[in-house]
């Protein structure tokens, strides 16, 4: 019999940012499982932030009915409310966060029944906003994957802190990504907890593309890379500092941009392409000079000091060496990456970086590889026993 696995994830499928639970997903896919990938919803009051290309992604995998992907391996769905779990008058109440799936259209729980997702060998979570989900329907196992210390961003209300510890409480193992959320995982009260840190499709990156993508024909060389998310813990003032400090080196940024647009000065060496296609990031590190991590330590730490970083793995997977932000878990991975301590520091690091060439590529690569998705999986099926 075919296992299945329903996943309940932050992110929708199709989104430019492959994280963590994407390549789990997919690793389940490759192993012959059924996967379902739930996303946290979206409302009409969605609407009020600007409509952008992700809240257009993710209103037509709710229009749609959701589609099956990856081989016919992956249903992804988007479910529509009428309100939504947000750090808002009204929507930051526990009524909310409990039960805004009684106000999905389609039903939500209909939706997981009609896939044939209502009764699981799996049932996985790395969102709490879908906590509903531990009593509308049967598995054998839970788990809740937790690759953030959620107090440290903006949204977290008093509600959503409630319903992770509840959801922590209640599955059957708590992972985490970085050892630095251990304390922070253990006062949850998890009945088990793990340590599984993130990993890397090493083959996406290491051969993926390495054709020179069109932007950069008109981009001037050396190229300091930035591809990722840039919210509010993006360090836009140590960019703008870089950029200044170096205007002979480009900065160019990959992600959504909403943020950058307004926070990055205009100079002539930052350039901002907006998201781009996860088949595509590989041509972009490949024929960059070096990788930055700019996170915002000082103002964002308890969310920046237990990362344990996607992009890092990624950068290196291509050979590109790294220039780095400190904090705690980035010391603790013990990676080649170059790590700074002012911003000095790391402009200087960026041009050093940029005036040796790609070297130590075999060091970086090796680096990555030990860090490879698979590898990481397997430890995870062996944790709950269903190999």
């Amino acid at each position: 019999m075919i296992k299945k696995i329903l996943m309940a994830c932050s992110n929708y499928w199709s989104s430019p940012f492959h994280v963590g639970s994407h390549h789990i997903a997919k690793y389940f896919a490759d192993q012959g499982w059924k996967v379902g990938f739930l996303s946290d919803p979206i409302s009409p009051l969605h609407i009020l932030n600007g409509v952008d290309q992700i809240l257009h992604d993710r209103w037509s995998l709710y229009k749609s009915g959701g589609r099956v992907d990856y081989g016919d391996k992956i249903w992804a769905y988007v479910p529509g409310a009428l309100a939504t779990p947000h750090n808002k008058p009204l929507l930051r109440s526990l009524w909310i966060q409990r039960n805004w799936n009684r106000l999905t259209y389609p039903s939500v729980i209909k939706k997981i029944k009609q896939h044939d997702f209502d009764s699981v060998d799996i049932l996985y979570f790395d969102s709490i906003n879908h906590l509903y989900l531990l009593d509308s329907i049967k598995y054998k196992k839970s788990l809740f994957r937790i690759a953030d210390n959620y107090s440290g961003f903006s949204k977290s209300t008093s509600a959503a802190r409630e319903a992770e510890r509840e959801l922590a409480g209640r599955v059957d193992v708590v992972l985490f990504t970085a050892r630095s959320l251990e304390e922070y995982v253990m006062s949850l009260s998890p009945r088990k907890a793990l340590y599984l840190p993130n990993g890397v499709n090493y083959r996406h990156f290491a051969e993926g593309s390495k054709f020179l993508p069109v932007e950069y024909e008109n981009i001037k060389k050396p190229i300091a890379l930035y591809v990722g998310a840039m919210a509010e813990w993006f360090d836009f003032d140590l960019i703008n500092f870089a950029a200044q400090k170096l205007p002979d080196i480009s900065f160019v940024l990959v992600g959504p941009d909403s943020l950058a647009k307004q926070r990055l000065k205009k100079l002539p060496n930052i350039h901002i392409l907006g998201a781009r296609n996860y088949t595509d990031l590989p041509a972009y590190m490949h024929n960059a000079d070096v990788g930055l991590i700019p996170f915002d330590i000082e103002n964002h730490a308890n969310l920046v000091n237990n990362i344990n970083p996607l992009k890092l793995y990624e950068y290196m997977a291509c050979g590109l060496p790294v220039v780095s932000v400190k904090w705690k878990e980035l010391i603790l991975l013990q990676s080649p990456a170059i790590v700074c301590y002012t911003p000095e520091d790391f402009a200087l690091a960026i041009e050093n970086v940029c005036s040796q060439g790609k070297t130590h590529k075999e060091l970086y690569q090796t680096y990555a590889y030990r860090h490879d998705w698979g590898r990481q999986l397997e430890k995870l099926l062996w944790i709950l026993s269903l190999e």
